[in-house]
């Protein structure tokens, strides 16, 4: 049984069998002839979560076996990553099938440097003197999942900072800070920070406005932010959205609502 595979690759069909950039229709013989390895996809992008993770990588032969075969592969560059933090299978094509994959495996806790950081590993497949790899370099880009329960919340005031509170609540409305005012005076640009960790799940940030304007004054707008290490869960201020908060007989108060998650 012989099959037929058209490259229409020009750099293959020129170092390969030295014809113009035209399609080549060479015929392959599926159990005895020469076996063409290739990934069929090259780029991956991997978030690595605490309980680590296997990321195969599909792969193609242009011939079928009734045996299953292994190849080799190997990283030929690796970008700020080191070996620890990944370990390369071999790729393993089942008997009579053109279909394989190779599996990589990602050790969370072996990954190193800063949240955010992205790393880069390309791995290339070692065929033997029998076979022809082509397509043959696939790139992984990964990173450490970021995990972060130690929150911060800032406020930079307006003009007006005492009329600026705030509370935080769980999903399901257990109240965690109430409303808080944190400024005790008047004057643009003060700032109150606030650090405290949270366990994983579900939460309600609010950022309210005594008066019912927002963050606004002639001097300047106020601003507020909630970061967890590089993760912005919150952040906002000049005008607010309308979004009504009477309380002490204050009806026109205001508050800007965002719903985040903690670790999701």
């Amino acid at each position: 049984m012989k099959t037929k595979f058209n490259l229409i690759i020009c750099l293959v069909a020129v170092v390969l069998f030295s014809t113009s950039c035209e399609e080549d229709n060479s015929t392959f013989d599926t159990f005895d002839g020469p076996t063409l390895i290739s990934f069929r996809q090259n780029a991956f992008e991997l978030s690595v979560p605490q309980e680590d993770i296997t990321l195969e990588i599909p792969v193609s032969a242009s011939t079928l076996s009734t045996t299953a075969r292994t190849f080799n592969a190997t990283a030929t560059d690796a970008t700020e990553g080191s070996a620890n933090e990944y370990s390369i299978g071999s790729i393993t094509i089942p008997a009579n099938e053109y279909i394989g994959t190779l599996t990589v495996d990602f050790d969370f806790s072996e990954i190193g440097g800063n949240d955010g950081d992205i790393r880069q590993l390309t791995i290339g497949i070692d065929a033997p003197a029998d076979a022809i790899a082509y397509s043959s370099a696939a790139t992984v880009s990964y990173f450490k999942e970021i995990v972060c329960n130690d929150l911060n919340l800032t406020i930079i005031s307006d003009q007006w900072a005492t009329e600026t509170y705030f509370s935080l609540e769980t999903a399901d409305g257990t109240v965690l800070a109430p409303r808080f005012f944190p400024f005790a005076g008047n004057g643009f640009g003060q700032v109150y920070e606030l650090d405290f960790t949270l366990p994983d799940g579900d939460y309600i940030l609010k950022i309210g406005d005594a008066f019912g304007d927002g963050m606004v004054s002639t001097p300047g707008n106020g601003s507020y932010s909630l970061t967890c290490s590089i993760i912005t869960h919150a952040s906002g201020g000049g005008e607010f959205a309308a979004t009504p908060d009477p309380f002490n007989g204050a009806p026109d108060a205001i508050i800007e609502v965002t719903e985040f998650s903690v670790n999701p």
